[in-house]
């Protein structure tokens, strides 16, 4: 099965706004079995956004359609499809004829929906909180209508710490373009997935053997399947051992225990956290010498590692992991330049990574607190030898 997004916003075509609910929407239709083959985004423009219902609905089974559904003069979603399904009538109620009214229970503008020749069409609003639970509404009446989904299956692989063409590398033979099932990669700061697509019965029955296969090839930096996040598969490490950790952050502020916490139940095995932004706080509250601070610099080898020995001792747990670093846009040096994070891991075995990320701040914020976690799980499988991706004096 097939399906298209078309966005609808002036706001998304001048680069004004992200155009998050495409991203959304198409890995809800992945995990249904359903393959998204194009994205569109067109402006406020009743004549174009008509235009484009009607070569995408020729291509696809299903077509969704963000935006342009409020009160304003610029909102043309409506008349549009207007055009399209009954050409030359008034909307009746805010809808066209053919269409009928999805209830919006976030929002007050409502969704339509209605058929083109074979295209079940779902238009939605544009504010996720109103469009995501809308979908939740009508995707399984729509995928009914449509042929069965019994011959497909989804599944896919998560890793951190290793990059996407690295981790591609190690699975090239299983990315063959037309093979089936078929595998892709995809990245999301230090997160890569492989994703896999099976149809048919003969795909379906090798779908396990070929996922066994890739979770092989990116040992140890795969952590689980599907839904699996890494707070998770971390949390499940350390509730099995019966050991807890602590962080102590510098440049994330706190990034790091907030995925923690992301973990229902996670109190069992994170304790808490100190955010040591200053050197005063470093100092007082985690032990942090001042000549460490004043022979090494804050960001640092031997901070990172003060900092984990010193929340570790001071919340009494078994683990501590600490994070300081750059994360810019200013504050670089030649020496260590934006970008720049050591990480610090101290319990029964003692690590410090020095890495280096390139993005702007909410990237190396994003990534320092995943690769911390990483880095903390590593240690508990006995493989914190294992480089990360960035992580300086590894080939």
């Amino acid at each position: 099965m097939r399906a298209a997004i078309l966005s609808v916003g002036d706001e998304l075509v001048l680069g004004e706004a992200l155009d998050t609910n495409s991203q959304w929407i198409a890995h809800e239709l992945l995990d249904r079995g359903v393959d998204t083959v194009e994205h569109r985004t067109v402006g406020d423009d009743r004549a174009a956004i008509a235009h484009c219902a009607v070569v995408l609905a020729a291509q696809v089974d299903l077509l969704f359609i963000t935006g342009g559904l409020g009160p304003t003069q610029d909102d043309l979603t409506r008349e549009a499809l207007g055009d399209v399904m009954n050409p030359g009538e008034p909307l009746h109620d805010l809808a066209p004829r053919s269409a009928q009214l999805i209830a919006n229970t976030h929002g007050t503008a409502p969704g339509l929906r209605t058929r083109l020749g074979g295209c079940e069409i779902a238009s939605l609003p544009g504010p996720p909180r109103e469009m995501r639970p809308m979908f939740g509404l009508v995707i399984d009446e729509m995928l009914a209508k449509q042929s069965s989904n019994t011959d497909l299956g989804t599944a896919s692989i998560n890793a951190c710490g290793i990059g996407e063409s690295h981790a591609a590398g190690l699975i090239e033979p299983l990315m063959r373009r037309q093979a089936n099932p078929h595998v892709g990669t995809t990245v999301s700061g230090a997160i890569v997935r492989a994703r896999v697509r099976a149809r048919g019965e003969s795909a379906l029955a090798a779908l396990p053997s070929l996922l066994t296969m890739i979770e092989s090839a990116w040992e140890p930096w795969a952590f689980g399947r599907g839904e699996v996040t890494l707070p998770l598969a971390l949390g499940s490490l350390l509730r099995a051992r019966g050991e807890s950790f602590a962080t102590a952050e510098s440049c994330t502020a706190g990034s790091c225990g907030a995925l923690a916490t992301e973990v229902a139940g996670s109190s069992a095995w994170f304790k808490g956290g100190i955010i040591a932004y200053s050197n005063e706080v470093k100092q007082s509250c985690l032990g942090v010498t001042k000549e460490i601070l004043a022979q090494h610099g804050a960001v640092s080898a031997q901070v990172a590692t003060a900092m984990a020995c010193g929340v570790a001792e001071r919340l009494g747990t078994a683990w501590g992991v600490s994070i300081t670093g750059i994360a810019g846009p200013a504050g670089g040096t030649a020496t260590k330049p934006v970008g720049t994070v050591f990480i610090g891991v101290h319990g029964s075995s003692q690590r410090v990574r020095h890495i280096r990320i390139r993005g702007d701040r909410e990237l190396v914020r994003q990534k320092s607190a995943l690769l911390a976690l990483q880095s903390l799980r590593l240690e508990l499988i006995g493989r914190g030898a294992t480089p990360l991706q960035g992580e300086v004096g590894i080939p």
